[in-house]
């Protein structure tokens, strides 16, 4: 017996449609002027609605930002998965998959510049600004996707007790990244592993973040390139973890 899905009224689909212009907007204003821009009385002028309208949607600006924060996280997360669905489909091994996720990564971002911004380059995505129990869990979902090709990309015991014989780490970066760990939903992966993942994380955004601001081409250097040479020293370097 199949189940129907229930079609919104129109009533509900007038309110998706606001929700999304009203969103829409929002993210026009953080490309003119950054998070801090992002006025509810702007938009309201915008879409010529009352003052009072708008509350109905979002209760406040905190609000609207958060849901754009989560937006683009699970947008982000999407999108890694895809790439790790294709590559895994196509029988294309653990190394190809990891090298997927990552470029899908700088591709999300460079398609997505503002969205991207927003997330990585300013408190909003940090969860330390507001909703945390939202934002946290969205940003988990990408690490997830990248932790994941990393493994399958490792020689090593993903178990968070390692490899035996493995260097271990020293014991005040193992303290933090086992917190952090905590935090993600990822302990029970290998230490050795998630350190890979956060050093990849800050050097594959550095690269990105110096490639959206314009200063890698202003220096006459190719992001693409470098991207790569990052993800393939990532690559060399789990095959040795």
């Amino acid at each position: 017996m199949t189940t129907e899905t229930r079609r919104p009224t129109r009533r509900e689909e007038r309110r998706l449609q606001t929700v999304q212009e009203i969103k829409s907007l929002a993210m026009e204003q953080i490309r003119e002027g950054g998070p801090d821009a992002v006025s509810l009385s702007g938009i309201v002028r915008q879409m010529s609605m009352s003052p009072a309208a708008v509350y109905r949607y979002f209760e406040n600006r905190d609000a609207l930002l958060a849901d754009l924060v989560v937006d683009a996280y699970d947008d982000f997360a999407d999108s890694l998965a895809a790439a790790s669905a294709d590559a895994t489909a196509a029988d294309a091994g653990d190394d190809a998959r990891l090298v997927a996720v990552l470029t899908a990564s700088r591709t999300w971002a460079t398609a997505h510049p503002n969205a991207y911004r927003l997330i990585f380059q300013t408190g909003f995505g940090s969860g330390r600004e507001f909703a945390a129990e939202r934002t946290v869990a969205a940003s988990s979902k990408s690490m997830a996707v990248i932790v994941d090709a990393m493994i399958g990309a490792s020689r090593s015991d993903s178990s968070p007790e390692g490899r035996a014989g493995s260097t271990p780490l020293a014991p005040e970066l193992e303290g933090t990244i086992r917190a952090w760990s905590a935090r993600s939903g990822l302990a029970e992966v290998s230490p050795l592993i998630l350190s890979t993942a956060v050093s990849a994380w800050t050097r594959l955004h550095g690269v990105i973040s110096l490639e959206l601001g314009g200063h890698l081409e202003a220096a006459g250097l190719d992001p693409a390139k470098l991207y790569a040479a990052e993800v393939e020293e990532l690559r060399e370097r789990l095959a040795r973890v």
